[in-house]
């Protein structure tokens, strides 16, 4: 189950190892930052792609780093999460199986999908985590956590945590590219993806939106903009605000309906005009 949670970087009393993964793509001078302070607490630093497809890649990639409470990193690497999508938390029941913990990581960056036996996913990146769990059975999630017993990432929500649980059977390490994701599961990513967006915007829009199904009524508000070609969260959060402003399903009634048929008018053009109506 996935739920809410407080930032993993200010609790008192953490279950286990805590291990991050921190891309470099974020901040050049990721390394300098974490090794910052005394030597005896600077963190390990393990570079992901390392053994992997995607070993040049690794300048600007991924670095595991084993947590150590230096008042520097904790510092360094909670706005970095805070502040940008470079990765995520996880915990090891001991830091003797991290050897595992990065074989299991490193067999995730590679994914098969119906177009391409082998691509490349990013999958620590925080905006997609909660999705592409949602979208995965008990026994894939248990695959996917692998050696960890719970990650956790911030996303538009705020902090969010899953955790593995105990009745999970404990699974083998899976080879590269063992994750499929099919067409058809993609596009139940990608509308987990909104159906998150829609749970953030319910939560700043709560005044004005209806309090039994507040998520269901912006998730539909925002489908029908993804429909039409709406699909950056800016342009999202306009298209909530005229649901908000016209009722719902504006989009069908003159003159909303005829402005947003025309080819000849780009589509941030349209949301002004919208606005304006």
């Amino acid at each position: 189950m996935i739920a809410s949670t407080e930032s993993p970087f200010g609790q008192g009393a953490a279950t286990g190892v805590m291990v991050l993964i921190l891309d470099r793509s974020f901040d050049p001078d990721l390394l300098s930052h974490l090794f910052q302070g005394e030597e005896q607490l600077r963190p390990d630093c393990i570079p992901l792609f390392t053994n992997t497809p995607y070993t040049d890649l690794q300048p600007a990639g991924p670095y595991a780093v084993m947590y150590r409470a230096n008042p520097s990193t904790v510092s360094y690497a909670s706005t970095l999460l805070e502040q940008c999508d470079a990765g995520c938390v996880a915990w090891l029941d001991s830091a003797g199986v991290l050897d595992q913990g990065l074989e299991h990581w490193r067999s995730l960056l590679t994914v098969r999908t119906d177009e391409n036996p082998q691509q490349m996913m990013r999958f620590y990146d925080p905006r997609w985590l909660e999705p592409l769990l949602l979208s995965l059975s008990e026994t894939e999630k248990a695959q996917f956590i692998g050696p960890f017993s719970g990650l956790a990432w911030k996303n538009e929500i705020g902090w969010r945590h899953y955790a593995k649980s105990p009745q999970s059977p404990t699974t083998a390490i899976q080879p590269p590219a063992w994750l499929y994701l099919t067409t058809e599961r993609q596009t139940l990513i990608e509308q987990n993806r909104l159906y998150v967006i829609a749970t953030r915007f319910a939560a700043d829009y709560h005044e004005v939106l209806p309090t039994d199904d507040s998520v269901d009524f912006v998730h539909r508000q925002l489908l029908a903009g993804q429909d039409r070609g709406y699909e950056q969260m800016a342009d999202q959060e306009r298209w909530l605000r005229l649901a908000l402003q016209r009722g719902d399903r504006f989009w069908e009634q003159a003159p909303a309906a005829d402005l947003l048929a025309r080819d000849d008018i780009a589509l941030g053009d349209k949301l002004t005009q919208l606005e304006s109506l």
